[in-house]
């Protein structure tokens, strides 16, 4: 994960993150609301590929796509909870910052992608 913050005026890492925001919000655990994310992110691709095409993205054994999503957290009504927003999701994306915060980004896309090996790799199985 590449992290963009507007509230401190600098690029931080995804670890430093993480940190930051339980340490802000200790009613509110990072793991519970990447949780929310990874939830998120299995119902866009579910619903995505739930047409045929050109509707919807074809099934294919072969596919190693790598795609970007841009993604926020919103209060809901009460403010009692952070709800998971998803602004839009890019196929192949520019992965420059990723590869600056993350120097073997690639190295990892392609062995999880084309080996299918996440051992040892920073990565969430979505499933």
């Amino acid at each position: 994960a590449v992290v963009s913050t507007q509230s401190t005026g600098k690029q931080i890492g995804d670890l430093e993150f993480v940190e930051m925001f339980d340490q802000q919000y200790p009613n509110h655990s990072w793991t519970d609301v990447d949780k929310k994310f990874c939830k998120m992110i299995k119902e866009c691709f579910e619903s995505a590929s739930s047409l045929p095409p050109p509707r919807g993205i074809a099934h294919s054994a072969q596919s190693r796509a790598i795609y970007a999503l841009d993604m926020m957290l919103k209060w809901n009504d009460d403010k009692t909870e952070m709800v998971p927003q998803l602004l839009e999701v890019n196929f192949n994306p520019d992965n420059q910052r990723a590869c600056q915060y993350h120097p073997n980004f690639y190295n990892h896309c392609l062995k999880t992608l084309l080996c299918e090996d996440i051992d040892g790799i920073p990565v969430t199985e979505i499933s």
